[in-house]
């Protein structure tokens, strides 16, 4: 089953659905806390189904391409990776009531999308709300977050909600061997960033499916679920406080 219901509704709806014995893809981030994807985590380890949450970035070619560089060592240490998403336009105040703000929005397909890429969890974070919207205390339409992963890499969190350009994500790498920048997502709804999103859904649906019959884990499961929510957590208590920095 697929839940794409609100994200504070992500966790009752999974205990609902997985001690029912049914296999759930859900949306991410898995709840607006970290303690509500730790309780889904708990109920789908008792139900002993197939998990999976939808970060469909692990399913562009591009940035599987990418990982396997890394983990290969062609770039060498890596000193240094810089996650970006821009949306064209604000959401609505209907969504911004359910989403849990900018960092568990936005912001968590970004530490996620670090995480995998990297194989290094967060150790500390920082955040600084920016200007621009109109809901600048109680949820930013710009928002930069700073981290060190456990290897040491820096990490540089950009996401905002007013970009001419369209809805775009890209990321960088600096490493001592090697640099790449890979937008993968640019411009309009109907430009070609719409093809790759639509096209990484569909593989992660089908690898979901797959994982299903298999009983093989694929994509992202309920531990990552839960890593990543507890750092965008800590990332939007940073936003809160206006750039304190918060241990991991």
């Amino acid at each position: 089953m697929l839940i794409a219901a609100p994200t504070d509704q992500h966790l009752k709806l999974v205990e609902t659905v997985v001690g029912a014995g049914v296999p759930v893809l859900c949306e991410k981030p898995v709840g607006t806390r970290a303690a509500d994807a730790t309780a889904a985590a708990a109920a789908v380890e008792r139900a002993g189904v197939a998990f999976q949450v939808g970060y469909w970035r692990r399913f562009v070619p591009e940035l599987r391409a990418l990982r396997e560089r890394i983990v290969a060592g062609e770039l060498g240490e890596l000193l240094q990776i810089s996650c970006l998403q821009w949306d064209a336009e604000p959401p609505s105040a209907q969504f911004r009531a359910h989403s849990g703000g900018i960092a568990v929005d936005m912001a968590v397909h970004e530490l996620d999308q670090a995480r995998w890429l990297t194989g290094q969890e967060l150790s500390s974070v920082t955040a600084m709300p920016g200007g621009g919207g109109e809901h600048p205390d109680a949820d930013p339409d710009v928002a930069t977050i700073v981290a060190r992963l456990a290897g040491g890499t820096l990490l540089t969190v950009s996401v905002g909600r007013i970009f001419p350009e369209g809805d775009c994500c890209w990321v960088e790498v600096f490493g001592t061997a090697g640099y790449e920048r890979i937008p993968f997502i640019w411009g309009p709804p109907t430009g070609p960033g719409d093809e790759v999103f639509h096209a990484a859904l569909v593989a992660q649906a089908e690898a979901f499916a797959a994982a299903v019959r298999s009983g093989e884990a694929a994509g992202a499961g309920a531990t990552d679920a839960v890593a990543a929510l507890t750092s965008a957590e800590l990332a939007a208590e940073a936003l809160r406080n206006a750039g304190s920095r918060v241990p991991a």
